[in-house]
């Protein structure tokens, strides 16, 4: 299980840091596909949406308790099923992946554009697509539990 965990924490976590070596050595924009996803250079100080802009070292710190609760409900699951290993796997991954940028540059690379129907969502990046894909496994590893009970 713990094995399992490491090797998707750590895959999410390298191609997320190649990925932001990459965007970062070239700041251009690059179109994927038209009209909808984009690769684009952004340099973000805070959290989602940019909340907290300025805050870095409590940023840092919110992370590591957040490290620190995530292996705390780790260690007190009862059962780990597949769910829960590929959650916390890319919980632990995409939370690395933005911590380090963020003790390295200061600040979280982000370069993932996306125009759906003419709504631009806020540009994110590889780290902050585990951690959703993340809580929304952990979310639905709990309604499972729900129903089993």
């Amino acid at each position: 299980m713990k094995k399992k965990i490491i090797l998707i924490s750590g895959f999410a976590l390298v191609i997320d840091q190649i990925i932001k070596y990459i965007v970062s050595s070239f700041h251009a924009r690059f179109v994927l596909i038209p009209n909808l996803i984009s690769f684009v250079y952004v340099e973000n100080k805070g959290v989602a949406f940019s909340a907290l802009s300025g805050k870095r070292m409590f940023i840092i710190l919110i992370s590591l308790v957040l490290i620190g609760v995530l292996i705390f409900m780790l260690k007190s699951e009862k059962k780990v099923n597949k769910t829960l290993i590929w959650s916390y796997g890319l919980l632990f991954g995409g939370i690395f992946g933005n911590l380090i940028d963020r003790i390295i540059r200061g600040f979280v690379i982000d370069f993932i554009s996306l125009n759906i129907l003419g709504y631009y969502f806020p540009v994110f990046n590889i780290a902050d697509f585990a951690i959703t894909m993340g809580v929304v496994l952990l979310i639905i590893n709990s309604i499972k539990q729900k129903k089993v009970c």
